[in-house]
Order: C-alpha cells, then sequence, then structure tokens
C-alpha cells in the first residue's frame, strides 16, 4: 500500500444563485466570517458530489453544479489549504442553516457591492471581486450577455 504525504486539505465552495441572488452565510466558528456554502471533501469524493453534499448538510438545499469560477491555494486555519470554487443555482431560497453557521443571507451583486464593507475581509476570506467573477460566469451560463456587457463596462 502507498503512503501518501498530504501537503494540504482540499476545499469546495458555491458561488450559489437562486433568483439572481448569491447566498451567503456566517460561519459559526472562527474565523466568523461571510461566505458561500462549501467545506472540506472526504477521503476519494468526487467534488461535485462533495459540494453538493456540503450544501444540503448547511442549507438543506439541493444544487446543480456548474464550472469552477476559481481556485485558492493559502493558509487557512493553520494548514494548507487548496479551495476550489464552483458556480451554483438552487431551485429554493428555503434555508435551514446547521449549527455551522448563525446567519445567512440572499444578495443580489449591487447589494454585495454597496455593503462590500459588511460583507467581506481584506485579510481573509471572499471578496467582492470573488463574487463579481461569479457573477459574470452565472450571465455566460445563463445567456444573458447583454447584461454582462453592462457589468464589463462598468469596471
Amino acid at each position: 500500500m502507498d503512503q501518501f504525504n498530504h501537503t494540504h486539505r482540499i476545499s469546495v465552495n458555491a458561488f450559489l444563485i437562486f433568483n439572481d441572488q448569491f447566498l451567503l452565510l456566517k460561519r459559526a466558528q472562527s474565523p466568523q466570517i461571510w461566505g458561500p456554502p462549501g467545506g472540506h471533501l472526504l477521503p476519494d469524493e468526487d467534488p461535485v458530489e462533495g459540494l453538493q453534499r456540503e450544501i444540503f448538510e448547511e442549507t438543506q438545499l439541493r444544487a446543480d453544479i456548474f464550472n469552477p469560477v476559481m481556485t485558492w491555494f493559502g493558509e487557512f486555519n493553520q494548514g494548507k489549504l487548496l479551495s476550489i470554487d464552483f458556480l451554483g443555482k438552487t431551485s429554493s431560497a428555503h434555508v435551514i442553516l446547521s449549527e455551522e453557521h448563525t446567519d445567512f443571507r440572499w444578495l443580489d451583486i449591487r447589494q454585495l457591492q454597496i455593503d462590500s464593507k459588511l460583507y467581506f475581509s481584506s485579510s481573509i476570506g471572499f471578496s467582492f471581486d470573488n463574487f463579481m467573477l461569479a457573477w459574470q460566469f452565472y450571465l455566460l451560463q445563463e445567456n444573458r450577455l447583454q447584461e454582462l456587457a453592462k457589468f464589463s463596462g462598468n469596471r
């Protein structure tokens, strides 16, 4: 049997959208940041299936998962973490939080931009720019090219 030297953990997250709004969850444990649903993969778990499991465990929502939007690698909770962040869509806004989170919000891209200081930290976690990138992927996914051009022109 081969011995593997694991250099980092892997997590998956979903920029989860319902009716043009993103779901943000507030972590109950440190760091108590706002972010999309997600978590660590189990050994040998498929990333999309693991993400669907995490979304359901944290929110009781079912989701369709689309393409990855971005990856991130760095220090998180005293260890190295590789995060794969996907675009996802759900057909319900009825969230039932697990004990891992204390609050949730459905926010559109404009609300995220206006209230970015409330939801994003410059030192850790997700940023408004991450959600803007996910929004652009979503508009492409939904074939809303005119709206994409409008947002791209404002940057």
